[in-house]
């Protein structure tokens, strides 16, 4: 019993001892160790020709914080921090890293990457490749084939895009060298590749000019420019009308030229008239042989001032042609009438052209006269070409007076006719302009023939409606006279405004008719138009 209890003692005594030596040898528990962070580089997105962008995404800190994160790159592996980089904040989580100023169509390698105080981690390696700056498509012209009188054919390739999707294609075509797509063209689809285009309402024995077109963002691109001429058939002939001569009250004499007989024998021609617009061959004609060439035809039988259309006519075995539509108006057969204006006892002659009557000459009615540095919108002021003066009766003994009238403000010329006289407005003056041929002729018949008053050449001038047209000139804005001999210029009723009114302008150099609006302190003749 005493051993027992010696041997529970001794083991006591170590087991206690052990236990105090553990103890105090033991380290306390240390903190988890610091390492990299962790983390996960994305799929590239959004990739243009300059930028790119990629999700990021940081799973651990590694113990310490993350100071920085974000994308790195370059054009050679392992790209770091050293190089170009986006700065993405801090911490763990997900981030987008946004790449900028790269090369268009270049091959790149990013990596995310994040920063503790162990040091820098990368996630994988990513490549990618920025597009291709846009540019204008690459097309080439092929071969041009089935070509007829009317039609042919003809080939195209688009090899290259250019960066941009090729919205269009096709062919276009002109008789002019580099036709565009703002002409005659085909559309054949979109996207690169071959194709053929079929050219269409082509004229007979001609040489055309084409070239294949591709167009995308950038713009409208353009193949080697090739050529074709079309095979000679059988067509209507080709016939132009020339000048109008030899006006009398009853009588008329017109030119004409076959240019082409289409591909079969001409076996008439002439010049056919009417009273009506787009007069034909089976009406009113001459006949004037046969075969290409120019000729001449004699119209007869026309009635006194009035107004006819003509067109010359060319017949072969596909039909008739005609040339392009002009009018005339006959010679009056009566003597010119006349009015006298009592306030001042000075005769007009009068012309009857439809059924309006106008005077045929410049109105001359001067209660006052000014120099043209004088001049007012709403005050009547009154003026004689080249007279600087304010002595009415010296004004009437110049010759610009005697020949061309007076010129007058719009507040004058709005009261200057005599009773039962009227400044015509804009409607009235389209009225004559229309029985006298219309806008594109009707200048040369109101002007008064020949270079006595107008200057050379005095385009197109017959005066054929006795209407009498002078180059009076004009008050011009800057205070002084302008444009005797070049110009005449006719105030309207028709005002623009407050400030501005139309007027009748007719021109040396030109055969036709215009309506401008100027300011109404301009100084202007006035032809007066009978009241109805």
């Amino acid at each position: 019993m005493e051993r027992s209890y010696h041997n529970i003692k001794t083991f006591l005594s170590v087991f206690v001892l052990s236990f105090i030596l553990t103890e105090c040898t033991q380290e306390p528990p240390a903190g988890e160790e610091q390492t990299l962070p962790k983390l996960t580089t994305g799929d590239v997105t959004d990739i243009t020709t300059t930028t790119a962008s990629c999700q990021c995404n940081v799973t651990s800190d590694g113990g310490a914080a993350v100071t920085a994160r974000g994308v790195c790159w370059s054009t050679a592996e392992s790209p770091t921090t050293a190089g170009s980089k986006t700065t993405d904040g801090s911490g763990i989580g997900s981030f987008t890293g946004n790449l900028t100023n790269l090369t268009p169509n270049t091959k790149y390698y990013m990596r995310a990457y994040a920063t503790n105080a162990k040091g820098t981690a990368y996630g994988v390696q990513r490549t990618f490749n920025t597009l291709q700056e846009q540019s204008l498509a690459t097309v080439t012209t092929g071969d041009i084939s089935d070509i007829t009188t009317t039609t042919a054919k003809c080939a195209g390739k688009v090899i290259l895009d250019g960066g941009a999707a090729v919205t269009a294609r096709g062919i276009c075509w002109s008789t002019a060298e580099n036709p565009g797509a703002d002409g005659s063209k085909t559309s054949n689809g979109t996207g690169t590749g071959e194709f053929s285009g079929s050219l269409t309402e082509l004229n007979p024995n001609t040489t055309y000019y084409v070239r294949a077109y591709a167009v995308n963002s950038k713009g409208t691109a353009y193949g080697v420019q090739k050529t074709f001429t079309t095979l000679q058939g059988q067509t209507k002939p080709a016939v132009t009308t020339g000048d109008i001569t030899n006006i009398t009250e009853t009588t008329a004499t017109c030119s004409g030229n076959v240019t082409s007989d289409g591909g079969t024998e001409v076996t008439a021609r002439g010049i056919c008239w009417s009273t009506a617009e787009n007069p034909g061959a089976d009406g009113s004609k001459t006949s004037d042989g046969t075969g290409t060439g120019p000729f001449s035809g004699d119209l007869t039988n026309l009635t006194p001032n009035t107004t006819y259309y003509i067109r010359a006519y060319a017949t072969n075995s596909e039909g008739t042609a005609y040339g392009e539509q002009k009018s005339f108006v006959t010679k009056k057969d009566e003597a010119p009438d006349t009015f006298k204006d009592n306030r001042d006892e000075k005769v007009y002659k009068t012309v009857t052209l439809g059924k309006q009557v106008w005077m045929a000459e410049n109105l001359a009615y001067l209660p006052s006269v000014s120099p043209p540095t004088e001049g007012e919108s709403d005050v009547a002021f009154y003026y004689v070409y080249g007279y600087y003066g304010t002595d009415v009766a010296a004004a009437k003994e110049t010759e610009n007076y005697k020949i061309y009238g007076v010129l007058y403000n719009w507040p004058a010329a709005m009261s200057a006719c005599p009773d039962g006289w009227h400044l015509p407005s804009n409607q009235e003056w389209l009225e004559l302009i229309n029985f006298a041929g219309g806008i594109q002729n009707a200048g040369g018949y109101l002007k008064e023939a020949g270079t006595e008053h107008w200057r050379e050449p005095n385009e197109k001038a017959s005066n054929y409606t006795g209407f009498t047209g002078l180059p009076g000139g004009s008050r011009g804005l800057d205070g002084d006279f302008i444009n005797m001999f070049d110009y005449g210029n006719w105030w309207m009723s028709t005002q623009q405004g407050l400030f501005d009114a139309m007027f009748l302008s007719l021109r040396a150099h030109h055969g036709d008719v215009t309506r401008p609006i100027l300011p109404k302190r301009n100084g202007f003749s006035v032809r007066c138009l009978k009241d109805k």
